[in-house]
């Protein structure tokens, strides 16, 4: 299989970084869907490094980046944290977004041993609320009615991974990483 992992950002990813969210695609799905300007990219950045409530990372397949990982609302004492996610680049191969996913959720559940993972979903972005069910998560609420876009307002759907389901469903998801890129 090709070699996935996370790596760390640093100051030369920024301009990569920017670039990718302010993209029409990824912006369309992000709760603030507005061009992120530099100042704003940067005071994330600073916000990023002096925090222990979020975690970024790269996402990467052999020396290729290829999107981001996006960990928040750590709460230890509950052992939780939410994630948000993204493929930056175009031509990513099929089948990159998949296994971001499990790259991220070993992370997740492997080397940062928390015990529960929730995602939120923009209702209309029926993409995510697959891929969440495909990964395994559950839906466990919605705010109604929660966002603003476009003159509507959408509904925002609440997924939960917990760790002991991940144990298995990782299984069949590797078997079909492995069928894909092998």
């Amino acid at each position: 299989m090709l070699n996935a992992s996370l790596r760390d950002i640093v100051i030369d990813d920024l301009e990569k970084i920017l670039a990718w969210r302010n993209q029409e695609h990824i912006r369309a799905v992000m709760f603030n869907n507005n061009i992120i300007l530099w100042q704003q990219h940067m005071d994330w950045f600073n916000e990023l490094k002096n925090t222990d409530n979020k975690i970024s990372k790269i996402f990467k397949i052999n020396n290729d980046d290829f999107g981001m990982l996006n960990i928040s609302n750590i709460n230890e004492y509950c052992n939780s944290c939410y994630w948000g996610f993204y493929i930056g680049e175009k031509k990513a191969p099929k089948g990159t977004g998949l296994l971001l996913g499990y790259t991220s959720l070993e992370f997740i559940f492997k080397e940062l041993n928390f015990r529960k993972l929730c995602a939120e979903v923009i209702e209309s972005n029926k993409i995510s609320c697959y891929f969440h069910e495909k990964l395994g998560f559950k839906l466990e609420g919605t705010s109604r009615k929660q966002i603003k876009r476009n003159d509507n307002y959408e509904d925002i759907y609440i997924y939960s991974l917990f760790a002991e389901e991940w144990e298995i469903k990782r299984i069949e998801l590797n078997l079909e990483l492995e069928e894909r890129f092998n």
